[in-house]
């Protein structure tokens, strides 16, 4: 009987674990989804607020679609992981690499095209009738450094399911949703709290829920847990502190956009 319980328990303790991976990665997809609806969605309801119609150009379409496309698939690609269908889950690999190049590139172009025309797609950022350094409205195009630099080792650590699927995450975290929070907060004046903290505030918090839930399931952080939210964050910190406000950024900017 005695033995009985403790095999018991100790399915119970190797079972929790998983399921809760399981439920939290698949969380980790719709908390991303939700956000990505919340920064965008009022432009697209509310037109009013932008300089010009949105320029449905090919540029714009395609990057709309990769990114609509990679969010997506994340949460896809969690599911498959939970039901068994790991085999699904390699060969969609494939597919993720492909959109994640396409969103990347089609981002940054379209970024370098939002600083040439002096204003964001939405308007969310720089309001109609504002003129506005360039160099911020480039300064977002950061991002994408992160998001290829996650995205990457996550895919070279496929065979290591404990640190892909942290990569993975942290990418959704830090290199996805930076740009819809920016644009929920620039939406909402009331969000514009505190010199803008909420942005930078936000991102620590998202980018810290990978370790916070290895410590609540396994007990202790995993170390991609730990130093790739840390190093995701200040990526994200740092640039945009010392480097975006300088001249030598401004410099920059002006020759890419000539």
């Amino acid at each position: 009987m005695a033995t009985g319980v403790a095999v018991a328990s100790a399915s119970k303790v190797t079972t929790y674990p998983r399921a809760s991976e399981r439920r939290f990665y698949i969380a980790v997809g719709i908390i991303v989804v939700v956000i990505c609806l919340a920064g965008f969605g009022p432009s697209i309801v509310d037109p009013a607020s932008r300089n010009q119609p949105l320029p449905m150009t090919p540029l714009v379409v395609t990057h709309t679609i990769a990114a609509s496309a990679w969010v997506l698939l994340f949460l896809v690609q969690t599911i498959l992981v939970a039901t068994g269908r790991t085999s699904i889950h390699r060969r969609l690999g494939v597919l993720g690499l492909l959109i994640g190049i396409v969103f990347v590139v089609s981002g940054f172009v379209t970024g370098v095209e939002e600083a040439r025309r002096g204003f964001d797609l939405s308007g969310d950022l720089v309001r109609r009738g504002t003129a506005v350094d360039p160099a911020f409205i480039l300064a977002p195009v950061n991002g994408f450094g992160l998001f290829a630099a996650l995205t990457g080792a996550g895919l070279w650590f496929r065979r290591r399911p404990d640190v892909h699927k942290r990569l993975m995450a942290l990418t959704m975290l830090g290199g996805i949703v930076g740009a819809p929070i920016a644009h929920l907060v620039g939406h909402y004046p009331a969000l514009q709290i505190g010199g803008g903290v909420l942005a930078p505030l936000s991102n620590l918090v998202l980018l810290s829920l990978v370790a916070i839930h290895d410590r609540l399931t396994l007990g202790r952080i995993h170390p991609v847990s730990l130093w790739g939210g840390l190093g995701a964050f200040l990526w994200l910190f740092l640039f945009f502190t010392f480097v975006a406000p300088t001249p030598a950024w401004r410099t920059f900017t002006l020759w890419l956009i000539k």
